[in-house]
């Protein structure tokens, strides 16, 4: 399976990638972005089933994609055109943010769209099944027990972000079906052994990539070839 991953991932990380069977794509920074999320898949990529839209002055190479019409620059909110989750049969997002595409996808594939306040919807959404996230954010949690999504919610600050306060947990992971990968050492989270249990009772696999504290890259987004 192929996987989108910040170019600054460790050599840790990206050396367990492939001993699991996947294939690690880099993806460059964007101008447009600030440094520190500038080269983050869930800023950069929003993968359907129909192709990989982003921005339409990004590229990586080997890689089509599709581009979007708005153009992403900084400050938030106008740097989250892509930064949404599908989480079952819901698109969880802040529409006002969001690329239009993504929302015409969505009604175009029957997804409904869960409002909510957090425009950086993916990095706050470790998505460990349809029908379960694990999540920092409140208004996340929320929206998604509203609907009978299984929520854990966990602490925040625990997740490092270079160049920022703190990180989130969807930023710092990913999930490839059979396994829910994270970005550092999972036993340093003070929510770790809670974070382990709930992947295991939704049949998911918890793997740490590397040793230190969990690190936002802008999560691990797994395609299939």
């Amino acid at each position: 399976m192929l996987v989108f991953a910040d170019c600054r991932i460790q050599k840790e990380a990206l050396q367990a990638l492939f001993t699991y069977g996947h294939v690690p794509l880099l993806c460059p920074p964007h101008p447009s972005l600030e440094s520190a999320v500038a080269s983050h898949p869930d800023m950069l990529l929003f993968p359907t089933d129909q192709g990989i839209l982003s921005h339409a002055d990004y590229s990586i190479e080997g890689v089509s994609l599709t581009p979007i019409g708005a153009a992403v620059r900084s400050p938030y909110p106008h740097d989250v055109l892509l930064n949404a989750a599908v989480v079952g049969e819901w698109l969880v997002c802040r529409p006002d943010a969001v690329a239009e595409e993504i929302l015409l996808y969505a009604k175009e594939k029957g997804i409904r769209t869960l409002p909510v306040r957090q425009g950086y919807a993916k990095c706050n959404l470790c998505i460990v099944s349809k029908r379960a996230v694990i999540t920092e954010d409140a208004s996340i949690a929320k929206a998604l027990m509203g609907e009978g999504v299984d929520v854990l919610q966990v602490r925040p600050g625990y997740v490092t972000l270079p160049g920022y306060d703190y990180g989130f947990i969807g930023g710092a992971s990913g999930c490839d079906g059979k396994h829910v990968f994270f970005n550092g050492d999972l036993s340093l989270h003070p929510d770790g052994e809670r974070i382990a249990q709930f992947c295991k009772q939704h049949h998911k696999e918890p793997i740490s990539l590397a040793s230190g504290a969990l690190t936002d890259i802008g999560s691990l987004l797994f395609v299939i070839q």
